[in-house]
């Protein structure tokens, strides 16, 4: 029987029946219908991208599965969904344990071995990008790996998928080097299963194009987006949505190397095309407002960069609501242009408002987090309040002591 108790009870109690109760023999199921119509609700709302009502559909699907055999592996897929819904909704710390109740049960009932295994340590992988440890993420995406090439064989498509997130994780972890390795290993992949001009294969050349960036081989990346841009051209023609990653990938590039009006051409591009059709998911168009606007500031276009910024802040609250890492996000780019422009009370209320959220929803020991801390510290200092600085400043401090003493040496 699985009981709704805290979460790490919860997993004390897995751990102690699992041994026993994959041993014996299923008990009748008599919620089954019950827990098959909450999971059918929840795939539905996370469909939709309402990843609350996932988490609660989820939720009642696993009150309903109180009976159930610890083995039973639809266990594993409630608390799987608990996981990825918790996660998407922003409520990193709810997710942790349910990743590794699902780890728990799918481990124990399928063997370490098995896809769905391999499935629970790549969504596990991206949790822990998501809250700013990519060298927690290295483990699980690394062993997801090795299931997939033990199981499907080196040259499959979900091998190709799990390069690719090793790729993204080791660029968060400053590992770039490593992450081109990586990030040519699943190009190559992508190739070798799919057409040359398949919008997959772009994807894959946009992850290699990004390491190529961060080492510096600026002319390498620019030639594989350029090609990444006429896969998409191809695919859905020069002026539509499909093209913008490639508008994106290719503003950034130019951004990163001043060239400032080329940067802006694209990234205005990009938001007319994300902005146009109804309906357009609300994240990519705030991110595309974020994008133009961190243009505009450079160029010193600080009114117009405020109006897009906060149009951005607007749409990421409509999307996530107000409590959300992603509203914080604007929030904290709002804070700095008004810091730069020497709005400094402005910027204190909404450096202020991003710390609440973050402290609400993110682990104490996540950048965001210390970042912000550090921030409000600097504000502080420069309005005169030391001693609040110094407060600040030690959390920050102690915060970054303990994750150097815990960091993986990958």
């Amino acid at each position: 029987m699985i009981s709704l108790i805290g979460s790490d009870a919860r997993i004390g109690l897995l751990a102690g029946s699992l041994a026993v109760g994959l041993l014996l023999p299923a008990a009748a199921q008599a919620g089954s219908a019950e827990v098959e119509n909450h999971m059918g609700s929840a795939v539905a709302a996370q469909l939709n991208g309402d990843f609350a009502a996932a988490a609660v559909s989820f939720e009642a699907a696993l009150k309903a599965a109180k009976d159930f055999n610890p083995g039973d592996p639809r266990l594993g897929d409630i608390f799987h969904g608990l996981a990825v819904a918790n996660r998407s909704a922003g409520k990193l710390k709810d997710a942790e344990p349910y990743f590794k109740l699902a780890l728990l049960v799918r481990e124990q009932g399928l063997g370490p071995m098995h896809l769905d295994v391999a499935a629970t340590l790549t969504e596990f992988a991206e949790f822990h990008r998501l809250r700013g440890k990519p060298g927690e993420a290295v483990e699980p995406a690394t062993r997801a790996l090795s299931i997939r090439e033990a199981v499907l064989g080196s040259q499959h498509m979900a091998v190709a998928a799990s390069e690719g997130q090793l790729a993204n994780i080791l660029m968060d972890g400053g590992d770039h080097h490593r992450a081109v390795r990586h990030a040519e290993r699943a190009l190559d992949l992508m190739e070798q299963a799919l057409t040359p001009d398949h919008p997959s294969v772009a994807q894959a050349i946009d992850r290699l194009a990004k390491a190529y960036r961060f080492t510096g081989r600026y002319s390498e990346a620019e030639t594989l987006l350029q090609r990444a841009l006429e896969i998409r051209e191809k695919a859905s023609g020069r002026y539509s949505l499909g093209v913008v990653p490639s508008l994106d990938s290719l503003a950034a590039l130019y951004l990163d190397q001043n060239r400032l009006s080329e940067a802006a051409a694209y990234f205005e591009e990009a938001l007319a095309f994300r902005a146009e059709p109804p309906g357009a998911p609300l994240p990519e168009v705030a991110e595309s407002l974020d994008n133009l606007a961190g243009v505009y500031r450079a160029q010193g276009r600080f009114d117009r960069a405020r109006q897009l910024l906060g149009e951005s802040l607007a749409l990421r609250r409509k999307a996530f609501g107000t409590e959300h890492p992603e509203v914080a996000v604007s929030l904290d780019r709002l804070s700095r242009l008004s810091r730069q422009e020497g709005r400094l009370q402005e910027a204190e209320s909404l450096l202020r408002q991003a710390l609440a959220i973050r402290e609400q929803a993110l682990d104490e020991g996540h950048p965001d987090l210390v970042k912000n801390l550090e921030a409000y510290a600097g504000l502080l200092r420069e309005t005169g309040r030391s001693n609040d600085a110094l407060r600040l400043e030690a959390r920050a401090r102690a915060i970054r002591t303990s994750q150097e003493a815990r960091r993986p040496a990958w």
